[in-house]
């Protein structure tokens, strides 16, 4: 019996764009737009009608390593892989305190005599990891509790992953406050960071209620082989872990607070949420040494999300040296200038739901697409607001599809359901989600969004 067929790691295919980068700056002519800082917005913008082509300036293949290394130490690389590796640290002591474990079975027994409402409940406290933290791996570690709470209302294992996973998913794709999409990609676009808010809040709440909705037109019963499988009596939350979720939604606050009074970036957020799990850390009772070695175990989960936002600035370093970013954009502009501004919008959106399924990361997708998509958005005269929210909705609405979603893989693996199983399940919902991404991505034009 032959080995089943993997398939490609995110690194693998970065590095394969990396290559083919490389290679269309032996092959498209070097060319360069003008660009003016604009005082008013505070962003270096394109000036429209300039591009001009340039002396070719194509990368050798060998110069790659050096390139890497140049992606990763300069510019805000750095500073945004950091900023993962601080978050990833701090929900890391959050998740082992147990306080989230102890609200999700606070949930399970407040409406498990209310059936119909068992599972908006679940999305809606589900969707709050997604668009505070982007927390997608907490989908990971909560499935079993899901599976468990669905059979003991009479549901299937699916129903169980379907309010976890999609739950989770639902606010990662609102983006709210989500720093590894929103977040970065605002940071490349030059916004004020999470600006915008008052559409992604209408966006998560359009989501929440499609997605239970769904979930609940598509609830299975429970087979017979899960139906032993019922929720255990699970103790009140401590006093302590009701200490560190006061922490952890007070810190969320200060940080929305500090973002709309202050304007404060990605420094003084990392900080925040370094301080935050410090402070989680010790209201769980952890010692000193624990405290450090959970940051550790954290920062560990996300050095793969680290090497993609570099290996992604790594490509976009590949096209500006090679002097081919401007013309590949330029080259965009001639296919879609003459089109009405709202295709041109949803041409956005959609190109990037299909580059999703090749780089399933937020960031790293963000990496990738928003140098395009910005100097793109400038001459076209579309606001990088609507760059963002296009991206934005091209790598969540259509996340879990994708066969190289290592959130996806691993809860499939966990809940015993085949991906074609998944696939017949999820796609329609798909549909529904690109219905609506399609509406909000009209309605941002509409109100000058």
């Amino acid at each position: 019996m032959g080995k089943q067929k993997q398939p490609p790691h995110v690194f693998c295919i970065l590095a394969a764009l990396l290559l083919a980068a490389t290679a269309l700056t032996w092959l498209i002519p070097s060319g360069s737009y003008e660009r003016v800082f604009d005082p008013a917005t505070g962003q270096t913008v394109v000036v429209s009608g300039s591009f001009a082509y340039t002396q070719p300036s194509p990368v050798a293949p060998w110069r790659l390593p050096s390139v890497l290394f140049e992606a990763f130490s300069t510019g805000s690389t750095p500073k945004l892989i950091f900023f993962v590796l601080f978050l990833g640290g701090a929900f890391e002591i959050i998740l082992k305190s147990g306080a989230v474990s102890a609200l999700c079975a606070w949930v399970v027994r407040r409406f498990q005599r209310r059936r119909a409402w068992m599972i908006p409940a679940f999305v809606g406290v589900f969707s709050v990891f997604g668009f505070t933290m982007g927390l997608t791996t907490a989908s990971i570690i909560l499935l079993p509790l899901g599976v468990a709470a669905a059979n003991s209302l009479g549901y299937d294992a699916k129903t169980g992953m379907a309010m976890v996973m999609l739950g989770t998913n639902a606010g990662f794709a609102a983006g709210i406050y989500n720093p590894f999409s929103v977040g970065i990609a605002q940071t490349i676009a030059e916004l004020p960071l999470y600006s915008g808010a008052w559409l992604r809040w209408l966006l998560l709440a359009a989501l929440v209620t499609v997605t239970s909705g769904y979930i609940l037109g598509r609830a299975g019963p429970s087979r017979s082989s899960e139906a032993p499988e019922f929720l255990p009596e699970q103790p009140p939350p401590t006093w302590q872990q009701r200490l560190v979720l006061a922490l952890l939604f007070g810190g969320l606050a200060l940080v929305m607070w500090g973002v709309g009074t202050w304007n404060w970036g990605i420094s003084e957020i990392a900080a925040i949420f370094l301080v935050l799990g410090i402070l989680c850390g010790i209201a769980a009772g952890f010692g000193a040494n624990q405290i450090c070695g959970l940051f550790t175990v954290g920062c560990k989960t996300m050095v793969s999300g680290g090497l993609t936002i570099g290996l992604a600035a790594a490509l976009r370093l590949v096209l500006t040296q090679g002097g081919i970013l401007d013309s590949v954009v330029f080259g965009l502009l001639q296919l879609v200038e003459h089109l009405p501004p709202w295709t041109q919008r949803l041409g956005m959106f959609y190109a990037n739901a299909v580059l999703d399924l090749l780089i399933t990361s937020g960031s790293g997708h963000a990496a990738v697409a928003m140098p395009l998509m910005v100097p793109l958005a400038d001459a076209l005269h579309l606001s990088r607001q609507s760059a963002v929210l296009a991206f934005q909705l091209g790598d969540g609405l259509v996340n879990l599809v994708s066969p190289v979603s290592n959130t996806l893989v691993s809860c499939l693996a966990l809940s015993g359901i085949s991906y074609q199983t998944w696939l017949r399940y999820f796609l329609p919902l798909v549909g529904l989600y690109l219905i609506l991404g399609t509406a909000f991505m009209l309605l941002a034009g509409a109100v000058g969004y």
